[in-house]
C-alpha cells in the first residue's frame, strides 16, 4: 500500500482551506462598517421605541389595585410565642406566614421567596425565615434578606391587633 500523497500546492493548485472554505470573493456583496453602524443604530433605536411605546401602553391601561377586605386570623392566643401559621392571602392560592416572637408580637409576609416562588418556612430555632430552595434566609421581624440569592427581602403583610384578635389588613402582594 503507498502512502497518500501531499495536496498539490502552487499556482495552478488552490490551498485545501479554499476548497474547504469556499466562498465566491466576486460575487459576495460586502457589507461596509458604515451600512453595519446604520443598522445597528436603527435597530436599537427600533427597540427603544417599542420599549417606550409598551410601556405607555402598560400604564394607560394599568388598574388600580382592588382594596383587600381584612382577614381574621384568629385570637391572639391561639398562637404561642415562637409558633408560625400559614395563611391564605391577599387572595385565594396565595399563602402568607404569620410568625409569633419569643417576646410576644407578630411579624407577616408573603410566603413566596423572591428569588424562585419557592414557600419559606419559619426556622424557629435560628429565628429565621429560609428558603429550603437555595437556602435563602430572611429576617423574621422585617422580611429582609440575611443570606442566600434572594436580591430583595419579603413582601409584608401588615396585621391589626383588635380585641385580643389578630387581622391581616393589606399588602402581601407577590
Amino acid at each position: 500500500m503507498t502512502p497518500p500523497k501531499p495536496p498539490k500546492t502552487g499556482p495552478r493548485h488552490a490551498p485545501h482551506w479554499k476548497t474547504d472554505f469556499s466562498v465566491d470573493w466576486d460575487a459576495t456583496d460586502y457589507v461596509s462598517r458604515r451600512e453595519f453602524t446604520r443598522f445597528l443604530g436603527l435597530s436599537s433605536a427600533g427597540m427603544a421605541a417599542g420599549t417606550v411605546l409598551i410601556a405607555g401602553l402598560a400604564s394607560v391601561g394599568a388598574q388600580p389595585v382592588p382594596e383587600v377586605p381584612p382577614l381574621r386570623l384568629g385570637k391572639v392566643e391561639d398562637f404561642p410565642p415562637g409558633s408560625s401559621s400559614a395563611f391564605e392571602y391577599p387572595q385565594k392560592g396565595q399563602y402568607s406566614l404569620l410568625v409569633r416572637h419569643e417576646d410576644g408580637t407578630f411579624s407577616s409576609y408573603g410566603q413566596k421567596c423572591p428569588h424562585l416562588g419557592c414557600a419559606v418556612y419559619y426556622e424557629p430555632r435560628e429565628k429565621v425565615l429560609e428558603c429550603p430552595c437555595h437556602e435563602g434566609y430572611f429576617n423574621a421581624r422585617t422580611g429582609d434578606v440575611i443570606s442566600g440569592p434572594p436580591q430583595r427581602g419579603l413582601s409584608l403583610v401588615k396585621l391589626d391587633i383588635r380585641d385580643g384578635e389578630i387581622w391581616a389588613v393589606g399588602g402581601g402582594g407577590h
